[in-house]
């Protein structure tokens, strides 16, 4: 059987359309000594919100933790766009609020009369939708739904395949509403695609049974470069150099160093026969169908520790890694990096 064309690819791989979510900045003032008590009426205040923005009974909701605050300004550090903020020291709190399901996050003012939560609305599951998955998840995994949590979420636009990339599976280009869920029992995650009301849930096998956390880069789109097939760049190590290696249509693998007192020149590792770009497309890229886990980051608290980050990304498409956690990956995504390692090492 021919082996696909690097056009073939990506018409069949395609673009799933972005639902443009905005969430607002989560960046807090240092916390002062927290108090032995959160005041009641700021409590009272914060359950009341939820229940009126998400519709959650006031009865099912617990105040799971609070810190006091010195927040910059009239706004909580939350400013609306185009608000003008009053710019003052605003003692306040705050509050995470859990309805067991999701955790919410407020800021207040020391009353709880002022108080904004941390993301708008719509970056928050219902809590309906969030029960069926997690229903849904417990039968498929044979887990007791106790057990589960919902880990991560983001609001997406799928395809009709839900967003689930299936090599030769042609997918109606239609624009369906939904999420991306990310369901844990705190040390397995599997990702879940749904529809707006969660009547239809499916999970993305090739993104599933890995390390718990697993994070959705949502705010980080990939430039669209169809001179790379395939790309990786590994930074954070201990000499802080980032280093990038780039595999290009025509077949060149191509790597750059940038340090705090070095900046290489690109310099030409190797040159692949087309065959051989085609191979790791097909065999690679499509088999282990690497779009279905995009803007997922696999990383743990070794990432922050010296050890280094690596990005995959072709041209289209992105996801990342603690260089030191591979055998907690998924299946799919360890084999590509298997064959990347191939691709990319010089014989010396």
């Amino acid at each position: 059987m021919p082996v696909p064309s690097l056009n073939y690819y990506y018409r069949s791989l395609g673009k799933l359309a972005i639902f443009t979510t905005w969430l607002l900045p989560l960046a807090i003032q240092p916390a002062i000594a927290q108090t032995a008590q959160l005041p009641d009426p700021v409590a009272t205040s914060v359950k009341q919100d939820v229940t009126k923005t998400f519709q959650i009974s006031a009865d099912k909701l617990k105040v799971v933790s609070f810190t006091q605050q010195n927040w910059p300004d009239g706004c909580l550090n939350l400013p609306k766009k185009d608000e003008i903020c009053t710019q003052a020291i605003v003692p306040g709190w705050r509050v995470e609020v859990t309805d067991g399901v999701q955790q919410y996050f407020y800021r207040t003012d020391n009353t709880g009369k002022t108080l904004r939560a941390e993301a708008l609305p719509g970056s928050i599951l219902p809590l309906a939708v969030a029960q069926r998955v997690q229903q849904f998840a417990a039968r498929e995994l044979r887990i007791g739904s106790d057990k589960l949590k919902i880990a991560a979420i983001e609001p997406r636009v799928f395809d009709g395949c839900l967003g689930i990339f299936t090599p030769n599976q042609a997918c109606t280009k239609i624009a369906i509403e939904g999420w991306q869920a990310v369901i844990s029992n705190g040390s397995t995650s599997w990702l879940y695609h749904l529809d707006r009301d969660g009547r239809r849930i499916v999970q993305n096998p090739t993104a599933s049974n890995a390390l718990a956390p697993v994070k959705i880069d949502f705010n980080r789109q990939v430039d669209d470069n169809r001179s790379i097939v395939f790309a990786s760049i590994s930074s954070g190590d201990i000499t802080g150099q980032t280093i990038t290696t780039t595999l290009t249509t025509d077949g060149k693998v191509i790597q750059s160093i940038v340090a705090p007192n070095i900046r290489s020149r690109p310099v030409v590792l190797k040159k692949l026969l087309p065959q051989q770009v085609e191979k790791f497309l097909a065999l690679v890229l499509m088999r282990q169908r690497f779009a279905n886990l995009n803007r997922l980051t696999y990383l743990t608290e070794a990432a922050v520790a010296d050890v280094p980050t690596i990005v995959l990304q072709d041209a289209t498409h992105r996801t990342s890694y603690t260089s030191t956690e591979k055998s907690k990956l998924p299946k799919s995504l360890r084999a590509i990096i298997d064959a990347w390692d191939k691709i990319i090492a010089v014989r010396r």
